[in-house]
């Protein structure tokens, strides 16, 4: 039993002839006939009643008529849904990213994602980003939202945001009202951090080592929001690019002072996946998180032009 099959017995039942059938699916008619034959060979039963006038069905093709519009229906909404999920209107994506991505930059994201595509489900999941490849390799998330890369040759990074490091401090701090601060002279200064162990941390480490400068950590955390608070308390200071901070750089709670002689390496922002297993709502996905990053944050903050350390 094939589709051509099912096919040809609901037009042959609904035009109730096989020369007419043959003629409106510009098909030979003995080909109509012996598609009939065969589903009836492989059914056991005949289905259509041959003869003078009009084709008519017999008691089994009765019963067999609802399952074959079952069959051809079903066989649509499958054709629908892949269209739907090819066009981004419908399907379910995963994402992970970490808190702190999560906090200051994805509902934006997400809620113009949402309001274009309103049948898409989401699923988003925070983590750190040595975790967030070992959830891509077992595959429980499409999607990873990173600022660092990893060596694993299975995993496809690719960069959608890019911004220098700056000095971030408060308002009350004589740094304010600086345009730029000498790396050394920053270096000065106590530091707010997060903590060890962390991948910002080792960057940081490994960037000042390289150049043989140190500096002085007054306090170290792994929780955003809590350098935010230290920092407009003018408890130190931090190093960082906007997008983190673009809501307190706005409201001014915040200042953002360029680094003169400038060590670290542009900061970027990846999405990650693993190497050719791409689907249709993931590229939609990924260009739309593009486009929001670069375009829609810019115009919010108008200095922003890339991702933090």
């Amino acid at each position: 039993m094939n589709l051509e099959q099912i096919t040809t017995f609901l037009q042959v039942y609904q035009i109730g002839s096989f020369q007419e059938t043959a003629n409106q699916m510009y098909l030979p008619q003995p080909t109509i006939s012996h598609r009939i034959t065969q589903l009836e060979k492989e059914l056991g039963k005949s289905l259509l009643i041959r003869g003078k006038g009009r084709v008519r069905l017999t008691e089994e093709g009765k019963a067999f008529l609802p399952y074959a519009r079952h069959i051809l229906g079903s066989l649509q909404e499958g054709r629908n849904a892949v269209a739907s999920v090819e066009q981004g209107s419908a399907g379910k994506l995963t994402i992970g990213c970490n808190n702190s991505f999560a906090s200051c930059v994805m509902p934006e994201v997400l809620d113009t994602f949402m309001a274009e595509y309103p049948k898409v489900a989401l699923k988003v999941q925070c983590y750190a980003s040595p975790t967030l490849v070992r959830f891509l390799k077992q595959r429980e998330i499409q999607l990873a939202i990173t600022r660092y890369t990893s060596n694993d040759r299975g995993i496809v990074y690719r960069s959608v945001y890019s911004e220098p490091t700056d000095l971030i401090v408060s308002p009350a701090h004589p740094f304010a009202k600086r345009k730029k601060v000498d790396i050394e002279e920053i270096l000065r200064e106590t530091f707010i951090t997060y903590q060890k162990d962390t991948q910002y941390r080792d960057l940081l480490d490994t960037t000042l080592n390289q150049i043989q400068l140190n500096y002085i950590t007054k306090i170290e955390t792994n929780n955003l929001g809590l350098i935010k608070h230290f920092i407009k308390q003018n408890a130190g200071v931090h190093l960082s690019g906007s997008l983190y901070m673009r809501n307190e750089l706005a409201k001014k709670e915040l200042v953002q002072v360029k680094i003169e002689r400038n060590p670290f390496s542009p900061s970027q922002v990846f999405i990650a996946h693993l190497k050719d297993e791409t689907h249709s709502l993931d590229q939609l996905f990924t260009r739309h998180f593009e486009s929001q990053i670069n375009s829609h944050l810019n115009k919010e903050q108008p200095i922003l032009n890339g991702m933090s350390m």
